[in-house]
């Protein structure tokens, strides 16, 4: 059963390659494999709770040594689509802090080196998880704050937080994220976190908003003076690229 959903060992180019699959294969398999609460519950839960974030930190420790072939490969891609972005699913949505912040270091890493294969996979995250939490009275405080953090994470990446602005704003049939992050910020920095917050807590929220929202803006300053010539500027004011602006050829 557990084979089902693996390539037959003849579809590997190589033993080292199909050997690097198994071991993403079965490291995506045991991060999904418990289900913890806290460490502190039970003795067991915090052996599970161990098993589960060393395997996230394994997955991150691959993903962020991959070189090209990695990257690139149909089957790997496969593999992440398929177990990885399913074990992240689970485990972005952990009440446990460490499950919760070692699968948002892999997200961090395959939005930065994984994302033109992960367009769909990429949004859902968004939407079903990071900016829900931003908008939910039921997170807790730590969830929060460290989404903040992963945002901020992206948007000091000119090239990653323009992709998500034309990839998902400028597509009709997805959800405009940059939208909905940039306003799920601004908020955060003009009202607060929308929780009751001890003083410092709330200051804390609203400086790593304000940090953010400084990231997204000098990326995108960073982006426009590297690229003057591939970017125009709207009538509104918007920086949008230039095979994507409507060329007025006159009557």
């Amino acid at each position: 059963k557990d084979g089902e959903d693996k390539p037959d060992e003849a579809d590997f180019g190589s033993l080292e390659e199909r050997d690097v699959y198994e071991v993403l294969y079965r490291l995506c398999k045991l991060s999904m494999k418990f289900d913890v609460v806290d460490s502190w519950v039970k003795p067991d839960e915090a052996m599970n709770l161990q098993s589960k974030v060393l395997s996230l930190e394994l997955l991150l420790a691959m993903l962020r040594q991959s070189g090209a072939t990695f990257r690139s490969s149909p089957r790997f891609i496969a593999c992440i689509k398929k177990h990885l972005c399913l074990s992240l699913l689970k485990n972005g949505v952990s009440s446990a802090p460490r499950v919760f912040n070692a699968s948002i270091q892999v997200f961090i890493t395959l939005i930065l080196n994984f994302k033109m294969h992960l367009k769909h996979e990429i949004g859902v995250f968004f939407t079903t998880i990071f900016l829900k939490i931003l908008e939910s009275p039921n997170s807790t405080f730590q969830q929060k704050l460290m989404v903040v953090q992963l945002l901020q994470k992206i948007c000091q990446d000119s090239q990653t937080i323009l992709d998500v602005y034309v990839n998902y704003d400028c597509d009709l049939n997805h959800t405009d994220i940059f939208a909905k992050v940039l306003n799920q910020l601004a908020k955060i920095v003009q009202s607060g976190s929308g929780m009751a917050l001890a003083a410092d807590q709330e200051l804390q929220m609203r400086s790593k908003g304000t940090d953010a929202l400084t990231a997204m803006v000098e990326s995108i300053l960073e982006f426009t003076k590297r690229n003057q010539k591939d970017v125009v500027w709207s009538e509104s004011g918007q920086v949008i690229p230039a095979n994507m602006a409507v060329v007025n050829t006159g009557g």
